[in-house]
């Protein structure tokens, strides 16, 4: 396990290339950018604000573990640790720049559910390898407690994430208007999450009797 390398390559460089492209399309927008509710916003916080949100998602990434009490699990797990990390730090990237798109009308905003789908398929893939820790994963007094729970929880997690993306993506490009396909994402993930936070405590459960 290298202590040094909790990023894989591509999520520092899907950093560097959206600071590169914010940084060309700074040029292009104009000096207010309508924002959330029709509110306008400086074209620099637009640039500026969701890299230097990346690039703290990148820096945390090689802090958590080292905070972890569990931190000797991660070696476990350590491949699995830094997929995650890219992954999301891509995702961000991708929902970066539909918006940098959007504002500059050659993207539409139904690709941020879409990547958020993406995201979720990718991550739910490899849930069942993660071994029991303080920050990634189904952490509920259950799975935490019980490491069959964590096991069984994580297995169902995966299983269940990889339709949530699927219908994620579906909704997205059905529903008719911004406010309705929020509901595209946070309707599945509610759902995804309730159920395997249910299942975590009669896996405890069972394990326990």
């Amino acid at each position: 396990m290298k202590k040094s390398n909790a990023m894989p390559w591509w999520g520092w460089a899907s950093w560097i290339l959206t600071l590169m492209l914010g940084t060309v399309a700074y040029a292009y927008l104009p000096a207010q950018v309508v924002g959330k509710a029709g509110r306008m916003t400086p074209r620099l916080l637009v640039v500026s604000y969701e890299p230097a949100t990346m690039l703290a998602i990148i820096l945390l990434w090689y802090v958590l573990w080292r905070l972890d009490p569990k931190k000797r699990n991660y070696e476990s797990f350590w491949t699995t640790y830094r997929y995650i990390g890219g992954v999301i730090v891509v995702c961000m990237g991708f929902v970066y720049l539909t918006v940098l798109g959007h504002a500059l009308h050659i993207a539409s905003m139904r690709f941020i559910p879409t990547a958020i789908g993406i995201m979720f398929m990718l991550i739910a893939n490899v849930l069942p390898r993660i071994h029991p820790n303080w920050w990634i994963g189904f952490r509920t007094p259950w799975t935490l407690s019980s490491e069959e729970s964590w096991n069984r929880t994580h297995r169902l997690g995966g299983q269940l994430g990889i339709p949530t993306g699927i219908l994620i993506i579906i909704l997205a490009w059905v529903l008719p208007t911004n406010s309705v396909m929020k509901l595209a994402v946070l309707i599945p993930i509610i759902l995804w999450g309730l159920i395997t936070v249910v299942a975590s405590y009669f896996y405890a459960k069972e394990s326990h009797n």
